[in-house]
């Protein structure tokens, strides 16, 4: 197999299972919290209190599904994406191109870890407002290194005309 064909192989796996994601969080997390966007999917993070209001309005079989395919499958994706993303900055021949590799490596521990504070939201009794806020931030890191592997990758592009 070519690298090019692993390549479009790995971008069909990752789109598949963001499709699947997709298809969770707006056909049971939205509608089973009353319309509200899961925590995973607020780029610009949340309060507390909106924190709060997401878990109040979230019925059992939404924090069910959260926990249970929504966890797996977000657990698999951000693998994919990474590597998706970091592997043409990786391939590059120069050092310094590929030190741009470790922003999807930073991406993917951020989201991992953001995908364990949500989990540890969704099983408290009491979740207390450092919880929330911790796990909005890793939201937003999550993100903001999401935007940075883009626009490396998009940099490499223009630059190189190759991914």
């Amino acid at each position: 197999m070519t690298e090019g064909r692993a390549w479009r192989g790995l971008a069909g796996l990752t789109a598949a299972l963001y499709g699947g994601l997709a298809w969770l969080w707006f056909a049971a997390l939205v509608p089973e919290a009353g319309g509200m966007s899961p925590f995973d999917a607020r780029l610009a993070g949340y309060s507390a209190a909106e924190g709060r209001a997401f878990l109040q309005a979230l019925s059992d079989q939404g924090r069910a599904v959260y926990l249970g395919d929504v966890h797996r499958l977000d657990t698999v994706f951000p693998i994919a994406l990474a590597a998706l993303l970091g592997w043409p900055l990786w391939r590059r021949p120069s050092g310094a191109w590929r030190i741009l590799a470790l922003l999807p490596l930073f991406y993917l521990g951020a989201d991992l870890i953001e995908n364990a504070r949500v989990a540890a939201l969704l099983r408290a009794e009491a979740p207390s407002d450092p919880m929330f806020l911790a796990a909005s931030r890793a939201t937003v890191t999550k993100y903001a290194f999401l935007i940075l592997s883009a626009i490396a990758l998009g940099g490499v592009y223009m630059r190189t005309r190759t991914l």
